[in-house]
């Protein structure tokens, strides 16, 4: 399969692939969605776990050094107590929240026939942002090293004026994302800074499910 029939077959499977319940609910009853993307939060868990090596030597490092000092100041089981909290229990629990913290986080992006919609749903915040599309001036795209292993990418679509940006993030497909919107903003006649005085620009908030 050749490059530009990968990247029709992707984009046909973003058109075909269904939104969840919480993004279906921020797109307006006049409007259609075109495609949807999820962001692929691998990246997130190699950070993770990147993160949670030095977490663990930096932890066992402090632990040891407290573990000393509270021996010294009270007793060896008191220094062996402050060990295990401090060197094990502090990382292990920060590990263990922000597993499950991942594992409940959905981030889905979205391109209707009037706006690009970012859905974040997290265990503590439920939130979205949107940018018409006719306030959008460009879309930019880039893949750092972790993309390019991961395969993913990342989208920068800049607004006009006030309207703000909007970034897509760490996505599968990511050229095929990119082109669609590229495609979606060529296609669509953008408006002036006192039009879109009316229409409004990025729009974000906590969402209600």
């Amino acid at each position: 399969m050749s490059g530009q029939e990968e990247l029709r077959a992707a984009e046909e499977r973003m058109r075909a692939a269904e939104p969840s319940r919480g993004l279906e609910n921020q797109v307006p009853p006049d409007e259609e969605i075109e495609w949807v993307v999820k962001q692929d939060l691998r990246t997130a868990w190699f950070s993770l776990i990147l993160h949670k090596i030095k977490i663990l030597v930096t932890m066992l490092v402090v632990g040891f050094v407290a573990a000393i000092a509270a021996t010294a100041a009270v007793g060896g089981i008191v220094g062996f107590l402050t060990f295990l909290v401090v060197a094990i229990g502090a990382p292990g629990g920060y590990i263990a929240y922000k597993y499950y913290y991942l594992k409940n986080t959905d981030i889905e992006y979205a391109g209707t026939d009037q706006q690009f919609i970012e859905y974040k749903n997290t265990p503590s915040t439920t939130r979205s942002e949107s940018l018409p599309i006719n306030r959008a001036k460009d879309a930019s795209y880039r893949q750092d090293r972790w993309d390019k292993l991961l395969d993913t990418g990342n989208i920068y679509i800049q607004g006009i004026g006030r309207a703000g940006n909007l970034s897509i993030k760490d996505v599968p497909h990511s050229e095929a994302v990119h082109r669609m919107i590229q495609q979606q903003i060529a296609e669509t006649e953008q408006v002036d800074d006192i039009a879109a005085g009316q229409a409004g620009g990025v729009r974000q908030g906590a969402v209600g499910r």
